[in-house]
């Protein structure tokens, strides 16, 4: 999604051209500055890449657990 100048954290942390703002929290409505942090597209994406990645290791470590197979 792209930053618009109503968007409330556009207010509290600028960024320059190319940059965007994430919310190290991921509550989008959390916009104070201690919470955002800017950085490119590109390290956002591999940051979000990142936890998705992560996450669907984790299912995959646990699925014995709940009677899933593998395969």
């Amino acid at each position: 999604m792209r930053d618009r100048s109503s968007d409330a954290h556009v207010k509290v942390v600028p960024a320059g051209p190319g940059m965007i703002r994430h919310h190290k929290d991921e509550v989008k409505e959390h916009n104070t500055a201690d919470n955002l942090d800017v950085m490119t597209r590109s390290a956002h994406t591999t940051l979000h890449n990142k936890t998705r990645e992560l996450g669907k290791l984790r299912k995959a470590l646990t699925m014995h657990k709940r009677g899933e197979k593998l395969y």
